[in-house]
């Protein structure tokens, strides 16, 4: 190994080992959607070899490879820790795929470190995990089309740009629809001939066909909502807006300071690499820049919520930036300055983000454990959060806290993700539910008869909260202290 390449693994190992401390000092990290996908792991097991099972097994959702990492933490941890262990592997895997990127065209190893800054953004805290899993492939497709290899028809180039596009169509159909708009708009703007572009794209018809064949089954089973068009592409344009796309987890000064820094750094990058008389520079690295500005691009003019996705346009940001710090030159200044800095910005970001969430753990989800460990096998549970926010994190990191007793125990929930059209396990036939729809994200909207459709209800609130709704409602407490509390429903249960 040279030089170089033994510095470039250190760094990544560096790398990996400050993005995998927040996931080592909790047991509930703040990601908002993360019970719901682990809890898809224990449908799936009550599911296969049992035809009575109210649900089925989609095996080919363009959305399933992703469970086969959860799955695989399930079988080696337990069902509690499986999810946040999914995430920490998918954290060491996007570090290891942006150091390889960066490697791959001798890009710089400090820039790609401060990369793994990006990590921890909004696409994290809200779970999109399905979303965080594609990053790797997507990053992939990108070497075979970019530079030398996105001329190369031969059977090997074929078939490997055949199979990247089979695991984003089963990991992720908006990264796919990214691949191949990228296939067509690159060839086309980079000047690959038109015989090899044809014969690249018919190359991947199949995976297309096979995604156009699925999508109306997505809308025949309800996965469509109104389209949100959100601010307008100037407006986003302002430092809050960024800010909240390209990072927007943690609240506080941190990620202003580390967002700070690398627009810091990219200014000193196109500054370096301004040619000016007869000095040598370091090039830019065009395709990946242009790649940079598609992601910019879909960020600014997008809608921020369409066919059911929350956050459609915001989630493009933190790739756009992690691809303009591998394509702009890293500043001139010394290699091991510029390594220290993102060491430290990195170090910076996830020992803030590992504080926090202990302190979120400790503050915010007190009495949850006691909770969960107090439910019997398979109950009927209904989850009300009447917190919604706090000061540590953004977001609504408590949304889906609830489904950890399906995740625990089994059962059923007021709401699961297997209610929607795309998930791997979803419910055989439409569940229409007797009970009030959208108490995840409304809890006041509840109503007395509500609760008779369940056995328990797991509740969030203050002590003034915990007080109104055992004078309101049919609810016995099961336990009697902390933010999240056990309640047994009492009344008579209707039929059925």
């Amino acid at each position: 190994m040279t030089p170089g390449a033994r510095e470039r693994a250190l760094l990544a190992c560096v790398a990996g080992v400050l993005v995998a401390v927040p996931f080592l000092v909790v047991r509930f990290p703040p990601i908002t959607d993360l019970p719901q996908h682990v809890a898809q792991i224990r449908l799936l097991l009550e599911t296969v070899g049992h035809p009575e099972s109210p649900y089925t097994v989609q095996w080919l959702t363009p959305y399933a490879l992703v469970y086969g990492l959860i799955g695989t933490a399930w079988a080696s941890v337990g069902p509690m820790a499986a999810g946040r262990v999914a995430m920490l592997a998918i954290g060491l895997l996007w570090v290891g795929t942006i150091h390889l990127l960066a490697a791959a065209r001798g890009r710089s190893a400090a820039a790609a470190t401060l990369a793994c800054t990006l990590f921890f953004s909004h696409v994290l805290y809200w779970g999109f995990y399905n979303f965080l899993f594609t990053w790797p492939f997507f990053a992939m497709w990108l070497v075979m089309t970019t530079g030398p290899r996105a001329r190369r028809t031969g059977w090997t180039d074929l078939g490997l740009l055949l199979g990247c596009a089979v695991l984003l169509y089963a990991s992720h159909i908006l990264w796919l629809a990214v691949a191949i708009v990228w296939l067509v708009g690159s060839g086309l703007l980079f000047r690959v001939p038109l015989r090899v572009l044809a014969l690249r794209v018919a190359c991947v018809a199949p995976v297309l066909l096979v995604a156009a064949l699925w999508f109306p089954h997505l809308a025949q089973r309800g996965f469509r909502s109104p389209t949100v068009w959100g601010p307008n592409p100037l407006a986003r344009l302002w430092p809050g807006w960024l800010m909240g796309a390209g990072l927007g987890g943690l609240t506080g000064p941190v990620e202003g300071l580390v967002l700070g820094a690398i627009a810091l750094w990219l200014a000193l990058g196109l500054w370096a690499a301004w040619p000016r008389g007869n000095r040598t520079h370091e090039a830019i690295e065009w395709e990946w820049l242009v790649a940079s500005g598609l992601l910019l691009t879909m960020a600014l003019l997008l809608p921020i919520l369409h066919t059911n996705t929350i956050r459609f346009a915001q989630r493009w940001l933190p790739f756009s930036i992690i691809l303009a710090l591998l394509a702009i030159p890293a500043p001139r200044l010394r290699p091991s300055l510029l390594q220290g800095l993102a060491v430290c910005l990195l170090a910076v970001l996830t020992l803030t983000t590992a504080t926090v969430w202990r302190t979120f753990e400790r503050s915010n989800l007190s009495g949850l454990q006691g909770a969960l460990d107090a439910l019997p096998p398979r109950p009927r549970v209904i989850g009300l959060d009447y917190v919604g926010s706090t000061p540590l994190v953004a977001g609504r990191p408590f949304l889906q806290t609830f489904a950890y007793a399906q995740v625990m125990r089994g059962g059923t929930l007021n709401f699961s993700f297997a209610e929607f059209a795309p998930s791997l396990v979803v419910y055989a036939e439409r569940r229409r539910t007797p009970w009030t729809g959208g108490l995840e994200w409304f809890p006041e909207r509840v109503r007395a008869g509500d609760f008779l459709y369940f056995d328990y209800a797991l509740v969030n609130g203050g002590p003034d909260v915990h007080q109104a709704i055992v004078d309101r409602f049919p609810l016995v407490p099961v336990t009697t202290s902390g933010s999240w509390r056990l309640y047994a429903t009492s009344g008579p249960k209707p039929p059925g």
